[in-house]
Formats: structure tokens, sequence, C-alpha cells
């Protein structure tokens, strides 16, 4: 028939039926006809699995509509609230702050927690996990009328282990972090967080070319350990720790090099150390870093110097090693004079020398023929020079 409509309403759909547009009716599920003679009405179909009704125009006729209200669920946000929607038990998304929520009614269990965000900044770590279980940390999970703004309602910050976070909000410093995971609501809000490491770091100052007061250039490397005492502090004098406690060692390992001749810094191997230490230690501290050691690990010097330092070296040990030889010639000498001078004095000592003299002899001879008696033997030994022993023993003669 020419006037009659049927409209056929799925499980999953709603329709609002108008009249000269005024809203009439509601069609649930199943199959609707109309007698229409005037042409004058029309129909706005809904899928309800969107769960969220933001058609301007329906909204309109909420506020004076009843039959809309047994339909839909209403709710009004303060500017400084949000709203965690949950469907059947199960979180579905985040509500921005002053938002008006309207929702059908037929899709499930539907609640709505509100949060007052300004008094309660950081999520605590349960709903954390929860929103990031079921994805709902996502600009397009974020229920809210500019659907252009495109941005997260929680952001998030880490904390890595022996390190100390602070935390900042809107550019002005709140608290510190201690290691873990933290989440805060971003409305209305901008956070950051700069992390600083606990544990003892080590810098090299490495490559330094440097003039020593005696006009040497010297290559020196230097190595420091340094820790982090107060962050806040440290955050707050100075923008980049690392540059700055490289530039303040730098300084002073020139300052501590050019008031000291070559000599000098080979002569105390520490003095370098000590004062580099002793110049940056009260620095450090004002900026919250404990200079937990310094030293230096090369001093290389130019080709030249380093050849004329070797030779300097090694007639150096040269001499050294001469006066050690005369010394020891001179304590020889002596000790063969005193020998002399108590031999002379004492005839048995001079004969217990000569037989030791004898034994040594007889230790090179296979065979000992003796002439004329133990006299005969002693004088023979006493003209026969060693050298004629040792030819005797190389002919392989046996007896002398």
């Amino acid at each position: 028939m020419k006037f009659k409509t049927i409209r056929n309403v799925t499980d999953s759909q709603r329709e609002l039926v108008y009249k000269d547009r005024q809203l009439v009716q509601i069609l649930t599920a199943g199959r609707h006809s109309f007698f229409d003679w005037k042409q004058s009405l029309t129909f706005h179909s809904f899928d309800v699995n969107d769960i969220y009704l933001s058609d301007p125009d329906t909204l309109r006729w909420y506020a004076r509509s009843k039959l809309l209200q047994q339909h839909v669920h209403f709710w009004q946000l303060q500017p400084d609230q949000l709203g965690l929607l949950y469907l059947d038990g199960m979180l579905r998304g985040v509500v921005a702050p002053g938002e008006q929520v309207y929702i059908w009614k037929d899709v499930g269990k539907v609640e709505l927690k509100t949060i007052d965000f300004e008094q309660q900044l950081q999520l605590d770590n349960g709903l954390l996990r929860e929103i990031n279980r079921v994805g709902a940390n996502q600009s397009k999970r974020l229920i809210r009328s500019e659907a252009s703004v495109a941005v997260k309602p929680v952001t998030e910050f880490t904390v890595a282990s022996w390190h100390v976070g602070l935390l900042y909000q809107d550019g002005e410093f709140v608290r510190q972090l201690a290691p873990g995971r933290y989440g805060f609501w971003q409305f209305n809000h901008e956070y950051e967080v700069r992390q600083f490491d606990l544990r003892a770091t080590m810098l090299d100052i490495s490559g330094q070319e440097i003039l020593s007061k005696d006009r040497v250039s010297l290559r020196i490397n230097l190595s420091a350990t340094v820790k982090t005492i107060d962050v806040t502090l440290l955050a707050a004098s100075v923008d980049q720790p690392h540059e700055y406690i490289y530039k303040l060692l730098q300084l002073a390992l020139r300052e501590a090099v050019g008031t000291k001749t070559l000599d000098e810094l080979l002569l105390d191997k520490l003095y370098v150390n000590e004062t580099v230490r002793d110049i940056v230690r009260e620095s450090l501290t004002a900026i919250g870093i404990e200079l937990v050691g310094v030293g230096v690990k090369d001093i290389i010097l130019p080709g030249e110097m380093k050849a004329i330092l070797n030779q300097v070296v090694e007639a150096q040990k040269a001499a050294e090693a001469n006066v050690i030889k005369r010394r020891e010639e001179t304590a020889a000498t002596r000790s063969l004079h005193n020998t002399a001078k108590v031999m002379d004095n004492n005839p048995i000592l001079l004969r217990l020398k000569e037989l030791e003299a004898l034994e040594k002899v007889a230790e090179k001879i296979d065979s000992l023929t003796v002439h004329n008696g133990l006299d005969g033997l002693m004088k023979g030994l006493v003209t026969m020079q060693p050298a004629q022993i040792a030819e005797a023993q190389k002919q392989g003669k046996n007896h002398v």
C-alpha cells in the first residue's frame, strides 16, 4: 500500500520515529508498520553496539523527552571529574572531564565511576594495569565531544632500578619517584619525569694537550669516578651534569699540570690526582655530586722528548751500575787483603788453605801419582800453573 511504511529493526538496532520533527516513538527489535497518510514520519536508526548516543539532534530532545529517558543512560561530569565507563563489569573507556554521556540501556549493565582527578592525579597500580589491559589508554577510547582532539587519558612513566625520578607538573617540581611504574591523569596538566642514576659513574678526560711549566707538551688521560648524592639539588643547579663535571675536571687538570715542570710531575706521581681532587671536590659537592676518586691514567711525552728522557734514564742506570761494580771490586780486594794478613800470622790456617786448594784440584783429576812424598806434591802444585792443569785434562792425561 502506498501510504504504509514497514520498518524491520534487528536486535542490535534502535530506531527513533519523528512526526513533524517531534519524537513520538522508539522502535525495538521486530517488524513495525505505519500508515503515513501525510508523509510526516521520519526514521533515525542507531546501532546499539556503538554504545554511545552522540547524535546532536537526538540529544537535543533528551531533556524534555521521557520516552528517550527510558532507553538511554545520562551522566553529566563536572570540569574536575572524569569517568570510568564499565559495561557488564568490564572497563570500556574513559570519559573526559565536563562531558555529557548518553548510553543505550539495552547494551547491558552500564556503570560510570567518577573520579575527582584534581585530588587524585596519580593512578593506583591496579587501575593502571586494568586500563592498559583493556586498551583504554588510547585517544580513540576517550569519550569526549571534541573528537578531533587526540589525547591519551593517562601519561605513563617507568623509573628504572638504581634510579630516582623527579616529577614535574606543568613545569613545577612536585616530588621524587622511587623505581617503579607510574601513571597520571593528564587532563588539564602536563607531566615530565627526569631520571638520575644513583650508581657511581666513571668519566674519562682523554687526550688533553697541556703545556707544563717548562713548556713541555704533554698528552694526559684522566679518569674520575662520581656519584649523585642529592638529585633535587643537582637538577636545580645544572642542566647537563655530565658536561658540567667534564669541563670542571678538564680545567682543574690544566691548572694542576701547568704549574709544575716535567721533572716535578714525574717525581711526584700523586700530585696531579691530589690537586685535581682538591680543586673540584667543593664545586661538585655544591651541586649534589660526590667525587669518589680521580687518577691520571697516562702521561704521554712527545717523540723527541721521549727519546731524550730515555737517554737520560739509560745514562743514570749505567752510572749506578758502574758505582755498584766499583764498590763490589773494592769489597773483594779488601776481603783478600784481610785474608792474607790472617794467614801470614797463622801457619796452620795457611796449611788448611793449601789443603782446600789441593781438594779443588783433585776433583778435576782421575788419578794422581805422588813422587817425593806430600812435600813434592805440594811443590809441584805450587809451581804448576792452573792453565797447565786444564791443558793436561783436555789432552786426556789422568795423572800429574
